[in-house]
């Protein structure tokens, strides 16, 4: 009796334990099993990605930068005298011609100067003929002769200067073109050396535009190479010009070279001031590399793509931006084209990874409309 009794307290604790052992240890360790043989399968499954191909941009490119239109001269024009403005012969808007008179000055005391400056030549020239008319031999020094002469030829020279004084009352136009600015009235007090001009004159026949060209495109600007102006108040219209100088050297804070494109304007259509868009074609002996935004991976290391090489597993390679055109960016350096991009590269994705590419849709499109 007592041996069963033992029999059974051994019993009771070793039931209990293989009670435990089936209800908490077995299934947790059965749940281990199958989360490592889950995480395995993981581990080998092949992860579909989209792809699509790096491909080179045409060998001729549009680049379109904003430009400002100003005349081919424009020149302030200054009283080189100082007098009183007696007539005003032009306004804002006149046309004129080189040459033209467009106002006088009043200076009566610049008159009154030629009429002494006359005088004091006529009285010269009278005591270099009374000198001159002695015949008696050494009754006047050669020396004596001299001085008059040179006393005659002195007055003479100050005659013409005060008269070209007097010619420079007449304010003539420099060369053809119309008349942008007056600033001053008639009766003003015209001052030699005033840093305000009486009129500015401009020559909108032929217009000049200045745009700055990006460091990464100067090599493609030539001169005499035709360009596309483009202004907004004329939608749809193209103005035709030519590239006809550059500075030669690239600005040391935008790095960009200053470039002057040259439009006809004999039509008068355009005015001075306006805003542009002028648009070159350039020709790229090497295309650059065009890939869409969504393959871009933006990374501590900078900007990367994940490329699918030939065996279907991972590449990851940095790349350099030249240009970003919002759905498309331009590469400079990294690829050559014609790569396999993963479209939308997330996190989960490792080098050296296996995938499995799906093609692009425009290789679909190429494929379907070969087999029509």
């Amino acid at each position: 009796m007592q041996t069963r009794r033992k029999i059974m307290l051994w019993l009771v604790p070793v039931g209990l334990i293989l009670l435990f052992l089936f209800v908490g240890v077995l299934p947790r360790i059965r749940n281990q099993q199958e989360l490592q043989a889950a995480v395995e399968k993981e581990k080998n499954r092949i992860v579909q990605v989209n792809t699509t191909i790096a491909s080179r941009s045409d060998a001729t490119s549009n680049l379109t930068l904003p430009g400002q239109i100003q005349p081919l001269r424009e020149t302030p024009i200054y009283a080189r005298t100082q007098g009183f403005l007696r007539k005003r012969l032009v306004d804002i808007g006149s046309q004129v011609k080189k040459g033209q008179l467009l106002a006088t000055l009043d200076a009566p005391e610049l008159d009154q100067d030629i009429i002494r400056a006359q005088t004091d030549v006529k009285l010269a020239k009278a005591n270099l003929d009374r000198v001159e008319s002695v015949s008696l031999p050494g009754a006047v020094s050669q020396q004596d002769v001299d001085n008059r002469q040179a006393l005659y030829e002195m007055n003479q020279a100050n005659l013409r200067r005060i008269e070209v004084l007097k010619g420079l009352q007449e304010i003539r136009a420099p060369f053809n073109g119309v008349i942008t600015s007056r600033n001053t009235e008639q009766g003003s007090l015209i001052s030699v050396g005033n840093t305000i001009p009486l009129f500015t004159i401009s020559q909108l026949d032929t217009l000049r535009v200045y745009t700055d060209v990006p460091q990464s495109y100067y090599r493609y600007i030539q001169v005499g190479q035709t360009v596309e102006v483009r202004v907004p108040e004329f939608p749809g219209k193209v103005f035709s010009g030519k590239v006809v100088r550059t500075a030669e050297a690239l600005r040391s804070q935008s790095r960009t070279l200053l470039t002057e494109v040259v439009i006809p304007n004999s039509t008068r259509e355009l005015v001075s001031g306006l805003y542009g868009q002028v648009n070159f074609q350039l020709s790229q002996a090497e295309p650059p590399v065009v890939i869409p935004a969504n393959t871009l991976w933006i990374t501590p290391e900078g900007p990367q793509v994940m490329l699918v090489k030939d065996d279907n597993t991972l590449q990851v390679q940095r790349v350099e931006i030249s240009r970003d055109f919002g759905t498309t960016l331009e590469i400079g350096s990294g690829l050559q084209g014609g790569e396999r991009l993963v479209v939308n590269p997330s996190d989960n994705l490792q080098q050296g990874q296996k995938v499995q590419p799906r093609a692009p849709a425009n290789a679909k499109m190429a494929s379907a409309n070969a087999s029509h």
